[in-house]
């Protein structure tokens, strides 16, 4: 369900980019320390953007370091590495650990279950460092997939469970600002799980799988998003964030619309006879 939440790089500015750039270098050398090389795999943008946000919340004044990699062993490439993306490294993890998992189970694929088997002590290290998230995310998902077998085709009931899980991804700390984390991140995993089932639906009619939107007309789609892009925005507002700020309201506003809009010429109704 991810690989929606990344910049519209084309609006942001060299300097702008350079310093999102060093969130995403700065996942990968927290992933290789905490995780292993391995983990570096599963790196996405999804994840920078909660180093990159959680940072900013919080205020964190870490600075770039430039530093060269496996992958640009002549070339030192700025990078940013704190709290946050170390717990962003391991939640990488996790997450995309049980998407492998939720793949096999949809399709049976076996080179999923063999790569999720790459992960297996990984995802015990974040158990044992992040237990109480990692229990609410494996709570969320087991809750998630009874939904989708009893095919309840209410898109709220199952896109509220994934908000649940979003909402404790970024209520990172039991502190005075998890409420409003919280709530952000509940709406942005609503909207994240409606966006997924829009792009899914034509394929998951076809292949007879589990979709809360085979009752809805494509053209109800764009109405559905803009709300849920309402929640996002105004639980974003509640936070008043100014650090990194240009960077998160272009992903927010422009990136995430952006790769909406580019789902949505492809989208049909392909509602069920």
């Amino acid at each position: 369900m991810f690989g929606y939440v990344l910049a519209d790089a084309s609006r942001l500015t060299k300097e702008e980019n350079e310093r999102y750039r060093s969130f995403y270098c700065g996942l990968c050398r927290s992933l290789k320390k905490n995780c292993g090389n391995i983990s570096r795999f599963t790196l996405n943008y999804d994840l920078t953007f909660l180093a990159l946000f959680l940072s900013a919340v919080y205020d964190d004044k870490s600075e770039p370091e430039n530093k060269t990699c496996v992958l640009h062993p002549l070339t030192k490439n700025p990078s940013i590495e704190n709290e946050f993306s170390d717990y962003s490294a391991y939640m990488n993890v996790v997450l995309s650990y049980y998407k492998l998992i939720d793949d096999w189970k949809d399709d049976k694929s076996l080179f999923a279950i063999a790569k999720a088997e790459l992960f297996k002590n990984t995802v015990k290290k974040a158990e044992e460092t992040y237990p109480k998230k990692c229990e609410a995310i494996k709570a969320s998902l087991e809750k998630l997939s009874k939904v989708e077998k009893d095919n309840v085709l209410n898109p709220d009931v199952p896109s509220a469970l994934f908000g649940e899980l979003m909402g404790e991804l970024f209520a990172v700390r039991d502190d005075e600002k998890r409420e409003s984390l919280y709530r952000f991140g509940f709406f942005l995993g609503k909207f994240i799980y409606i966006l997924d089932a829009v792009n899914d639906l034509k394929k998951d009619v076809r292949k007879k799988r589990y979709n809360p939107l085979v009752l809805y007309s494509s053209s109800d789609f764009e109405d559905i998003i803009n709300m849920m892009m309402a929640d996002v925005a105004a639980a974003y507002k509640k936070l008043n964030i100014t650090r990194e700020q240009d960077i998160i309201e272009n992903i927010l506003f422009s990136g995430i619309l952006l790769k909406y809009r580019m789902l949505g010429r492809r989208q049909n109704d392909a509602r069920p006879l």
